[in-house]
């Protein structure tokens, strides 16, 4: 009886996905795996999700080790059918999986006895064979894609310079540099960050403004609000809300450049950055524009949760188009946000505190907050920001419009 491996692949889990990293595998090489079961955790764009076996059988054989970054369709690992038996370890194998490859007796699965010495036919061109034979490379290891599943010269070729890939990017183990620093690679959270904050800074050049806002009200209007309501209401629910209101007085904020074009943005996709344990995610409230004080809170309530449990899709923190970042809670009094590249300007909120001010002809004492906002110089002018600052102001001075 012959058999044909089924491959486990890199999955594209967005629109714009390239590579992804495998960074745990949840089977190891023998175990056995149901159809759907999930074998290993990939991450991509800050996101982690789940691969799943294709097919009901063994993992016969891992292919891409923890922490490799590879292509989207690179095959990863390999399920093998009862019975069947993979050629000898080669070179695509992890250095540190000496097991990689296993075979499968029919009596462990109460089936049938098969041959366990059949070998598989491979479909493949004259010169794929060459190539393969050249670089020592197992061609049952490859999907064809010629005609009828043949293995073609581009699929070798392609095969091998993945596994290059897999070899070079792997990340390498903690090195110890002295008796007490360490060197250690970034994980994808990190590289993604650390590569959008550095492009961002670089292409968009940086201006902040800050504006002091006397939140007196608003503080009273969140306790009267709470009192009624059955989830509570934070200070980043309202100032959401208010940021919604004045981006439609000042839609330029909303914009973004692309290339040496404008992108007028309709819809007002509101992004709130929520901070993890290893890094920054930003989820995306779509079309918050159209959206009521308590739908907003909802959204941000469920994103944060699930951001947190790693449960965002990849289309969950895409498409935003101004973004909230909060550090009020830490006591943080201002800061310089950078900018969410593609977006053109991103809000910076503070820590609310109390001093003096003169009311009418007594001091008395407010509660206030700055607000601090970082926009691109190339399209947003430092009077068009200041302008939706003064709004955003006006709005949190006089909260009653964000209940409407």
């Amino acid at each position: 009886m012959a058999y044909m491996a089924v491959y486990i692949v890199m999955p594209k889990l967005g629109l714009t996905m390239k590579e992804g990293t495998l960074t745990k595998w949840l089977k190891k090489v023998g175990d056995r795996v149901a159809k759907g079961e999930e074998v290993a955790e990939v991450s991509t764009e800050k996101i982690t999700n789940v691969v799943e076996s294709p097919a009901d059988g063994i993992l016969g054989k891992i292919l891409v080790s923890e922490g490799a970054v590879v292509p989207v369709a690179t095959p990863i690992g390999i399920i093998l059918a009862e019975g069947e038996k993979l050629p000898v370890e080669d070179e695509a194998g992890p250095a540190n999986t000496s097991s990689s490859t296993v075979a499968v007796q029919a009596s462990e699965l109460e089936t049938p006895e098969v041959e366990k010495n059949q070998e598989k036919f491979v479909k493949a061109t004259p010169l794929a064979r060459k190539i393969a034979k050249e670089n020592n490379v197992d061609l049952s290891l490859i999907a064809g894609t010629g005609p009828g599943g043949r293995i073609t010269e581009e699929d070798v070729r392609k095969y091998i310079e993945n596994r290059m890939n897999v070899k070079k990017e792997s990340p390498a183990v903690v090195e110890e540099i002295t008796g007490s620093v360490k060197k250690v690679p970034m994980d994808n959270m990190r590289r993604v960050i650390a590569e959008r904050m550095k492009n961002s800074w670089n292409s968009a050049p940086h201006v902040t403004e800050n504006i002091k806002v006397d939140v007196t009200e608003l503080v009273k209007f969140r306790e009267e609000l709470n009192k009624f309501a059955d989830e509570k209401f934070t200070y980043t629910d309202l100032i959401a809300k208010a940021c919604v209101l004045a981006l439609k007085r000042n839609p330029v904020i909303n914009w973004s450049i692309e290339g040496e074009y404008i992108i007028q943005h309709e819809k007002i996709n509101l992004g709130i950055a929520v901070a993890l344990e290893n890094g920054l995610i930003v989820p995306v409230i779509k079309d918050a524009g159209s959206k009521s004080l308590t739908e907003i809170s909802k959204m941000i309530k469920d994103l944060s949760a699930r951001a947190r449990e790693n449960r965002l899709s990849p289309e969950e923190i895409k498409d935003g188009t101004f973004t909230i970042t909060n550090l009020g809670m830490y006591g943080i009094d201002s800061f310089t946000p950078i900018i969410n590249p593609p977006e053109s300007a991103i809000l910076g909120v503070n820590t609310i505190y109390k001093e003096p001010a003169v009311v009418g002809d007594s001091i008395t004492i407010r509660q206030v907050m700055m607000l601090s906002l970082s926009f691109d110089h190339r399209l947003i002018d430092g009077a068009t920001a200041a302008k939706f600052l003064m709004d955003l102001k006006r709005i949190l001075e006089n909260p009653a419009a964000l209940a409407l």
